[in-house]
């Protein structure tokens, strides 16, 4: 097996014909000219190749995911969904150095995010979970780079490119059940559409360099997803290799336009409750659940019926300035109220009282399960779901010349989860994702069904971001020369005030305080003297 095998795969229009024009491969080099579609590069690299491994053999997996706030399509078979920012979720081993473990990630993921030791990550089921709202890919490009052992100028080319994708991940799972990728690093860049000219050049002697120019050709009833196109091995083949194979993709789109918006209601406060509108279809998926292709068209499908076992769940990231009260949480799921069927978990910071600057974790995460609306008896009616979560901000730093700190809260994620296939199928797709957060809270076989977030079926390029904005009240820095004073004298004169009454109440009395504003008969405490043998 090479030592270093790298792909390039483009998802064509089912129109697109190739020419001369387009695509010209020769003896060492392929040459593609204004190729539309959406493309995904991988590079799988052995681990003896890589510079650096103290802190990768200290791990049992890792995986580094970068996500762009701009809102684009997922265009099968890329279709996984992740909130906006950096994810980065590892299974240690107790050898792993976690104040190190810290420092490589601002040394070679991003100088920016906040990492001091094991404290700074929430423990979840599989291992430990840190999320920042960095999303500069840069420092870990070049980190990659610069790790490679071999010459750099071999993939430079194409990690400089990949600072422009929408997506980027990199992760290393020595306990993979899929030998190709097992013990070895993985880095994976996607981009949603593109007009692509470029050069392939072939690899060295242990570099392999593969291109697929693919279309969807159907969808069974089961789901399975075909694929037809032309392979070719850069170096190896002088002539495309035409190609058709099926899979069943753990990653899906819903087909139906059920599209969601989330926001805060107005006023914000330092209690804000948080509203997620669900509009459209918003029925369980169908097994031939289809998306748009790569010229952003509806393609044609069959409606068969729902896989068994399927629920509607919501994925929230929260930063550490905002969180939610579990026990609050749990009384909606158990009166069923504001959209929430069940809590499945709540991992993180939860603390009810400490301020933003006190916080050591990242913030915390929560997985519900919702209510979906009743069934239509028609596939196809129109409906509405409305999410409403309370939520609760922390006391921010004050600062200067402002009443308000306003900060960007992630998209949630939300998708049907159903069971029903089986994980085997699943691993022979050459597409195959598994290793997101949500996804290990669920039972291996579970597919995902995305809702479309702000973006219909006939138009998926919407520029908008997602991210809500929030504003978080606060005192400014300004007024603390007067609010400091005024504060230590409002508080002397209610001590003040407190002992005066309370000296007026025993001098009154004599001496013994009154209670219950009953006065003590003396008379009969003289009468009654002293008791005696």
């Amino acid at each position: 097996m090479a030592s270093v095998r790298q792909r390039h795969t483009f998802i064509v229009h089912s129109q697109f014909r190739d020419s001369a024009d387009t695509l010209n491969l020769s003896k060492d080099k392929l040459t593609i000219n204004e190729v539309p579609g959406t493309r995904q590069d991988r590079i799988v690299v052995a681990e003896d190749h890589l510079k650096e491994t103290d802190i990768l053999q200290a791990v049992d997996s890792i995986r580094i995911e970068i996500v762009s706030p701009e809102n684009f399509a997922r265009i099968a078979p890329f279709n996984r969904q992740l909130a906006w920012g950096t994810h980065i979720n590892v299974v240690p081993t107790e050898a792993l150095d976690w104040i190190g473990f810290c420092k490589w990630i601002q040394s070679s993921v991003n100088s920016e995010i906040a990492c001091i030791g094991q404290e700074s990550f929430i423990e979840m089921p599989y291992g430990y979970y840190l999320h920042s709202l960095y999303a500069d890919s840069s420092q870990l490009l070049s980190y990659i780079q610069s790790s490679y052992s071999d010459s750099a100028q071999d993939i430079a080319g194409e990690l400089e490119e990949a600072s422009s994708a929408n997506y980027i991940s990199v992760s290393l799972n020595k306990t993979s059940a899929d030998k190709k990728i097992a013990g070895r690093l993985v880095a994976e860049m996607y981009w949603y559409y593109g007009l692509w000219t470029k050069a392939i050049t072939a690899g060295g002697p242990h570099h392999r360099v593969e291109v697929g120019l693919l279309g969807k050709v159907a969808d069974d009833p089961q789901g399975e997803l075909t694929y037809g196109g032309i392979l070719a091995v850069v170096g190896e083949n002088e002539q495309f290799v035409p190609t058709l194979f099926d899979f069943s993709p753990r990653h899906r789109s819903v087909y139906q336009p059920a599209v969601y918006y989330p926001d805060f209601r107005n006023p914000y406060g330092l209690h804000p409750k948080h509203l997620t509108t669900v509009l459209g279809d918003i029925s369980p998926p169908r097994n031939n659940t289809a998306v748009l292709d790569a010229s952003n068209e509806e393609i044609e499908t069959k409606v068969s019926e729902a896989p068994s076992s399927c629920g509607l769940y919501g994925y929230y990231i929260l930063p550490n300035f905002i969180f939610v009260d579990k026990y609050q949480i749990s009384d909606l799921a158990d009166a069923q109220r504001g959209g929430v069927k069940r809590v499945v978990g709540i991992w993180g910071e939860t603390d009810l009282e400490i301020p933003v600057w006190m916080v050591d974790k990242w913030g915390s995460t929560m997985l519900l399960e919702l209510i979906p609306p009743a069934q239509p008896l028609v596939p196809g009616v129109m409906q509405q779901l409305d999410i409403e979560i309370p939520m609760h901000s922390r006391y921010e730093v004050p600062r200067w010349n402002t009443t308000a700190a306003t900060l960007d809260m992630p998209w949630p994620t939300l998708f049907w989860a159903c069971n029903g296939s089986v994980e085997s199928e699943m691993t022979t797709s050459p597409f195959d994702s598994n290793g997101l957060g949500h996804e290990y809270l669920f039972n291996a076989g579970t597919m995902f069904y995305y809702l479309h977030p702000n973006q219909t079926v006939s138009n998926p390029v919407n520029k908008t971001y997602l991210v809500t904005k929030l504003n978080i009240p606060m005192v400014p820095l300004e007024t603390y020369k007067y609010v400091q004073p005024w504060t230590v004298i409002v508080i002397l004169l209610g001590c003040m005030w407190i002992f005066y009454k309370t000296f007026v109440g025993f001098r009154r009395d004599g001496g013994i305080r009154k209670a219950g504003g009953v006065r003590p008969d003396r008379d009969k405490m003289e009468k009654k003297g002293p008791k005696t043998e």
